[in-house]
């Protein structure tokens, strides 16, 4: 399928790749970081910038399969013309495969100079997240059209980049191998990974939001293009439950971990924002418009990762004097 061809120039680019929403990668990234500067003071500059680069193409390479996916499958002749980024703009269908397909190799080269820079059992994890990855929006049933995107999303954003954001500052943290001879050895720290994934429920919970969100905002469109998102079999009303019982998990867990002292005690001065993530959360409840509310649940998963970076940063700084 082709439309009239038309030039990429930087602003459909970012707009295809959908730039905004790269926060969702950016923030488990940097708090990871903090995380394994702060508690196991390890920090590996090339290794981190790799695992930046590497996230963050196919970050990209996952929305713009998305966009082409949706392009292709669209049902709405209006939605196809007059919404997706490559109808609207009238962009050659080809052309954007290509651009799919150059974020993808530069995310596997990235990633496979992490695995020989750190440890083989990167492979598998990486090769793992890049399947969910793609299959999400690709394929004849992608996770996004079935009422699993929250979980998906949620758990390998949330979590798989909090994981590999301590793991490449040194694999012998969580998770490592040694082979020798015919014989492999895998060191699993299972308490650590249990904890990672317990400091990073606030971050999963919030990705999973915003594709919820999404989802609430979409569903007359996402009906039309035979999309059976988990708001279509829960309906409006329980995803609207659901979105307020996953924006005060984060709260949650974040006075659970100041309590069991994985985090300072002044992380309690978070509430400071909490008035402002709370209207946020009233604005969305009381209405689901993609053009006008939809930005809240973005807006609260960046107030509540700015708090986290914040107090991660605060308490490093405080470690070092």
């Amino acid at each position: 399928m082709s439309t009239k061809t038309k030039g990429v120039t930087l602003p459909i680019f970012l707009e295809f790749i959908e730039l905004r929403t790269k926060v969702a990668s950016f923030f488990p990234m940097v708090i990871g970081v903090l995380w394994a500067i702060y508690h196991y003071q390890r920090f590996n500059p090339l290794n981190t910038l790799l695992f930046v680069l590497a996230v963050l193409s196919f970050d990209m390479c996952t929305t713009a399969i998305n966009n082409t996916m949706d392009f292709k499958k669209a049902v709405d002749l209006t939605y196809q013309k007059e919404e997706n980024v490559i109808g609207k703009h009238g962009l050659d269908y080809d052309h954007m495969v290509k651009i799919v397909f150059s974020l993808l190799g530069i995310a596997i080269l990235f990633s496979l100079f992490l695995v020989f820079r750190t440890d083989f059992l990167l492979l598998p994890i990486g090769a793992l997240c890049f399947l969910i990855g793609i299959f999400y929006t690709f394929g004849p049933m992608p996770l996004s059209r079935l009422p699993l995107g929250e979980v998906f999303s949620g758990i390998t954003m949330g979590f798989g980049i909090f994981f590999l954001s301590i793991y490449v500052q040194d694999p012998n943290l969580l998770l490592n191998s040694q082979w020798i001879g015919g014989v492999a050895t895998i060191y699993w720290s299972w308490q650590e990974t249990l904890n990672s994934f317990f400091l990073s429920l606030p971050l999963i919970a919030l990705i999973a939001n915003i594709m919820l969100a999404n989802n609430l905002c979409d569903l007359e469109q996402d009906i039309k293009n035979h999309r059976h998102t988990l708001v279509y079999y829960i309906g409006k009303k329980a995803g609207v439950t659901l979105y307020t019982l996953l924006s005060f998990l984060p709260w949650l867990v974040w006075f659970g971990a100041i309590f069991l002292g994985q985090l300072a005690i002044f992380g309690l001065l978070g509430v400071i924002i909490f008035p402002k993530y709370l209207n946020h959360l009233k604005q969305f409840q009381k209405e689901q418009i993609k053009s006008k509310t939809f930005v809240t649940s973005i807006k609260n998963f960046v107030l509540f990762s700015i708090m986290y970076l914040v107090t991660l940063l605060v308490a490093l700084l405080i470690s070092l004097i």
